[in-house]
């Protein structure tokens, strides 16, 4: 029996029919393969950048899509299709978040509640909408620019302030640069250039007489490092610091004489009695001195001053 022509064209234009409507629903994230619970969520607006087709994601891994987007009266029902096989991980308190690209584009993620019920398929989430990265940037935008606006605001409350100050200085600028053009014009930096020139000039003429300067000093130098001056110097050093090491620890007279405490005190009573003895000598120097110029002696001599009074006791009793 022979097939028609016909009924061939027919099934080959269904066969391509029905591959093109799995192409479609391929290309949509639609696999017919697999199995989907449907669930329902509410929202008082919605992202324009959601589409049908757009991505649903749990924990940032997509286990379904948009299936549809219907307006109702008190808001927006969106239809979304879970694979099967994650039916179990959304709890009946799951919320879905709307999120925006950077590029563009809205998706919806799910946010696990802490029911322990899984959602039923035919199931209503409740829907919530992210400000996302865009509306992040705009509200820094209008911060940057109400801080901007303050920060020129300062800007001219200072220039308002200060504006007799600032006409000054701009009148100083001024005075400075003519005087600056004055001088250019008097010819006195082109003298002082013609110095510097004249300077360096002589320089460079008496090159080979600082050349041989250098090499001389440098002979200098080498020969005085390789005399012997500096060992002795150092020698000297080295002797002179021993000697003082030796002296503040006490060896030697002087070493003594310096770290014995003793010693000083008997020096300072020595000469505390010195000076006593000095002051009765200039107070009573015949007690020291027992001869004269003329032999004699301290009894002696006291003994004709009494004499002498004597006699003169006697004249004024005769003279009365």
């Amino acid at each position: 029996m022979k097939i028609k022509r016909e009924f061939k064209i027919g099934i080959f234009a269904v066969i391509v029919i029905l591959v093109s409507w799995w192409g479609i629903k391929w290309l949509g994230g639609q696999d017919l393969f697999k199995r989907y619970n449907t669930y329902f969520i509410e929202y008082a607006e919605v992202s324009k950048d959601l589409k049908v087709t757009s991505r649903v994601y749990l924990r940032g891994v997509k286990v379904g899509d948009v299936r549809g987007i219907e307006l109702k009266n008190d808001g927006v029902v969106v239809e979304v299709a879970i694979e099967n096989k994650y039916a179990s991980m959304i709890p009946a308190d799951t919320e879905a978040l709307i999120t925006e690209g950077l590029m563009g584009g809205a998706q919806i993620e799910l946010m696990q509640g802490e029911s322990a019920t899984a959602l039923s398929d035919g199931g209503t989430l409740a829907g919530k909408i992210d400000e996302g990265l865009m509306g992040m940037l705009a509200d820094k935008g209008s911060d940057i620019f109400d801080g901007l606006d303050t920060t020129l605001t300062n800007v001219n409350d200072l220039l308002d302030n200060n504006a007799e100050n600032i006409t000054l200085l701009v009148a100083n600028l001024e005075q400075m640069s003519k005087s600056l053009a004055s001088t250019l014009s008097s010819g006195k930096i082109d003298g002082a250039l013609g110095d510097l020139q004249t300077f360096t000039t002589t320089l460079a003429d008496n090159t080979a007489r600082i050349e041989s300067m250098l090499a001389n000093l440098d002979t200098f130098t080498g020969d005085l490092a390789d005399a012997d001056i500096i060992k002795q110097l150092n020698d000297t050093v080295t002797s002179l610091n021993a000697v003082l090491a030796s002296i503040q620890s006490g060896e030697g007279s002087v070493g003594m004489l310096l770290n014995d405490p003793k010693l000083y005190d008997s020096l300072n009573e020595a000469g505390e009695n010195l000076g006593a003895l000095l002051e009765d000598l200039k107070a009573h120097p015949m007690r020291y001195v027992h001869f004269s110029l003329f032999g004699k002696s301290e009894e002696q001599i006291a003994a004709k001053e009494a004499k002498r009074a004597a006699k003169a006791e006697r004249r004024a009793a005769k003279g009365e």
